[in-house]
């Protein structure tokens, strides 16, 4: 789980059923296809057929890992439609993705802690000279000042599903987070306009992918469309 991305970490892990609906699974920054596979597993096992996708978010810019995923997931989809389960950055690079045109239907979408209105570690960082030279082209990415105007809107025919941790481990950023907090990411930082739902778990932002909370609520949206905290008809608030 903690394991960082390595040089045989770059094949993409795929698990095929006959006739399962297919989810593609994207992990956070830093992380590698190992922090999402006791996911995949449990998906695997609630029928559905998966795509556990590395990335290499700490040497290349956003938009060469847009690429490179777009790339992988039509050919996963094979012009079917496939579901989205994503970790942090992961998220922001779905939501990405989900704005362009392609030969494939977007089917359900499930974030964990994504930093949808912009990081404050990454803020904190972008201002110490001593960190700034060690952050990647797509951790710069995730700044305040730049992310949310990047991100598209999510659109009303796309059934998105957030689940934020407010356990926070971590207590060197907890002067910087909001009060509710995941040790990385602040809760509020995930809510946007046009959720089906927003959610709330005991986790903090390395193991949410794995909380059974999280893991549950994952697979009955995926299932059912169904989620705690639906917002009835109307778009969750900024």
């Amino acid at each position: 789980m903690l394991i960082p991305p390595l040089p045989w970490d770059r094949r993409a892990r795929r698990s095929t059923g006959t006739g399962a609906e297919k989810v593609v699974l994207l992990h956070g920054l830093g992380r590698s296809w190992r922090a999402m596979n006791p996911l995949a597993r449990k998906l695997q096992q609630a029928g559905f057929s998966t795509l556990n996708l590395p990335y290499p978010s700490l040497v290349k810019s956003l938009d060469w890992i847009l690429e490179h995923v777009e790339t992988q997931v039509t050919r996963f989809a094979d012009g079917g439609r496939v579901h989205f389960v994503t970790h942090s950055l992961g998220g922001i690079v779905t939501r990405m993705l989900l704005e362009r045109e392609h030969g494939w239907s977007a089917g359900r979408l499930v974030m964990m802690a994504p930093p949808s209105s912009g990081s404050e570690i990454i803020d904190w960082a972008s201002r110490k000279a001593l960190f700034r030279p060690f952050l990647s082209p797509a951790a710069r990415a995730l700044a305040s000042d730049i992310l949310p105007a990047r991100l598209p809107r999510i659109s009303r025919e796309q059934e998105a599903f957030v689940i934020m941790g407010n356990r926070s481990s971590i207590p060197f950023f907890r002067r910087l987070l909001d009060e509710d907090n995941d040790g990385i990411v602040s809760s509020g930082r995930g809510r946007v306009d046009g959720l089906k739902g927003f959610s709330v778990v005991d986790a903090d932002h390395t193991f949410i992918q794995i909380h059974p909370d999280a893991v549950r609520q994952t697979i009955d949206f995926l299932r059912e469309g169904r989620c705690p905290g639906t917002l009835s008809g109307e778009a969750a608030s900024s």
